[in-house]
């Protein structure tokens, strides 16, 4: 039975703490022990801990700031968990610190796999000009770099200079039966009656492109439409600050992030993605998990690899919105394949 060590900074609700945490209970016991090794053990950044399978061990390593800052008490702490639990494999997924480590991958043994995770496209949202350098020159010390699209892997090669023979390409896993299962409970928030529920979850950032679909849903004159949007993050008062400028108040509802998003998904009419790019948008395959169709945004990340024409639109938010939802009602039914699923998880061990 091979150890396979699991590294993330938290497990918390973000798409990629999510793959993570689907990765590790879905994981063929037989063949496989899965460890998991956190940075930190702060209670509000790690709210799935719960949902981890019980006789999984947990590591901390209390790392305090940026990654990138304290990546002498992150090397030791792999280290030391490698030499005390005989990993085969360690599997990092956290960006930026994918590319820091690298050079230093050596010191967690010359036989144990190395593989990355990537989770979005770096040459949008790394800025640091020593970590672009990394990418180029010592991203090859992994064994693999698994990225989700192929539009990851055009970034990857293209702009971070990264060998394309250490990519492989998967799309993210999910849990088909626990979505299945939470999305029939009670939800903790009722849409409004007799309207077009439109929904999207994500953080309020930059990056989820909010301010863009507040714009076009402001010039949306048709009272029929309603916007739920559920997340927290650093733009929530500037993005509420905007429905109102925008007299969008009676129209917008915003709640926090919650533990069952999925049982809210089943009821909504609508998914919209609205990013300004993604990695590979895990929120719209859990949607059409749900059953609900997807309105996206023509975005950079995996999108046009998900939506077909059958299970949802994608159009150009800033001046197709309204097209978008007046095309998806043609929709009927969402079919998804649950056993692709299966297949993702396989080609993930296959690497191990």
């Amino acid at each position: 039975m091979k150890n396979v060590l699991f590294i993330i900074p938290f497990l918390g609700r973000t798409g990629a703490e999510r793959v993570i945490l689907n990765l590790i209970n879905n994981i063929d016991r037989v063949k496989y022990k899965p460890h998991l090794l956190l940075y930190s053990d702060i209670e509000e950044r790690n709210s799935l801990i719960s949902q981890l399978n019980s006789n999984v061990p947990v590591f901390y390593l209390n790392v305090k700031g940026r990654a990138r800052y304290n990546l002498h008490r992150i090397i030791y702490g792999i280290r030391k968990c490698c030499f005390e639990n005989n990993i085969d494999t360690l599997l990092i997924s956290d960006g930026t610190a994918n590319a820091f480590l690298s050079p230093f991958l050596f010191l967690m043994g010359r036989k144990v796999k190395k593989i990355a995770r990537e989770s979005n496209l770096p040459s949008l949202y790394e800025r640091n000009s020593i970590a672009r350098l990394l990418y180029g020159y010592f991203y090859k010390n992994y064994d693999s770099i698994i990225v989700q699209s192929n539009d990851m892997m055009s970034d990857l090669v293209l702009k971070m200079k990264v060998p394309k023979d250490k990519i492989v390409k998967i799309n993210n896993p999910l849990d088909y039966l626990k979505i299945q299962k939470m999305s029939l409970q009670q939800a903790d928030f009722s849409f409004p009656k007799d309207k077009i529920n439109l929904l999207t979850i994500g953080r309020l950032t930059y990056q989820k492109g909010y301010d863009l679909l507040l714009t076009s849903f402001s010039n949306i004159k048709n009272d029929n439409y309603h916007l739920t949007i559920i997340g927290t993050g650093e733009d929530k008062s500037d993005l509420l600050k905007m429905t109102n400028d925008l007299q969008l108040s009676d129209k917008v509802t915003f709640i926090p992030s919650t533990d069952n998003p999925y049982a809210i998904m089943k009821q909504a009419d609508v998914f919209i993605s609205s990013s300004r790019w993604e990695g590979y948008p895990n929120v719209v395959i859990e949607s059409l998990a749900c059953g609900t169709p997807v309105l996206a945004n023509n975005y950079p990340g995996g999108i046009n690899e998900i939506i077909d024409g059958t299970n949802g639109v994608i159009c150009s938010l800033t001046d197709e919105l309204f097209d978008g939802l007046e095309k998806i009602k043609e929709i009927k039914n969402v079919n998804f394949d649950k056993n692709k699923i299966l297949d993702i998880y396989r080609e993930y061990e296959s690497l191990y």
